[in-house]
């Protein structure tokens, strides 16, 4: 199962969740630049945690890659909620998968073999979601 739940990380993380951006656009400027700063935070955290070690052989195993995992999602959660409207239904949706996984991960470390996996093709929309509401030009998972 660690292969399995390796590749699984691969997939969503180690190979990125990069975005790439072009910033908040000019209805920002309209909404005193809380969903500029917003979106600017998530993409900054995103880029970490697409850039940060993930790996279930690490110090702390899946119980650690969960942690990041959940503390990402909460990140992103709070950002969403900052900027509010479409980005933070968006982020929200989002945040939520990060959490599914996180809970996966936590019970794969505890022995559990039977695992529901994170529906990825939901979180690769609810990326696209988040990209669109935040003006970034592109949003790729592995």
């Amino acid at each position: 199962m660690r292969t399995s739940a390796a590749k699984l990380l691969g997939v969503l993380a180690v190979g990125g969740l990069m975005l790439g951006s072009t910033g908040c656009g000019a209805v920002d400027t309209l909404t005193g630049g809380k969903k500029a700063t917003a979106c600017k935070n998530i993409e900054r955290e995103l880029r970490s945690f697409s850039t940060g070690g993930l790996s279930m052989s690490s110090p702390g195993g899946a119980d650690a890659t969960a942690q990041k995992f959940s503390d990402t999602a909460a990140k992103i959660r709070s950002e969403g909620q900052s900027a509010g409207g479409d980005v933070e239904s968006a982020a929200s949706a989002f945040a939520d998968d990060l959490d599914k996984t996180a809970d996966m991960l936590r019970q794969l470390s505890s022995g559990n073999l039977n695992l529901q996996r994170p529906d990825t093709a939901a979180m690769q929309q609810h990326g696209n979601d988040l990209a669109d509401a935040c003006g970034f030009n592109g949003f790729r998972l592995g």
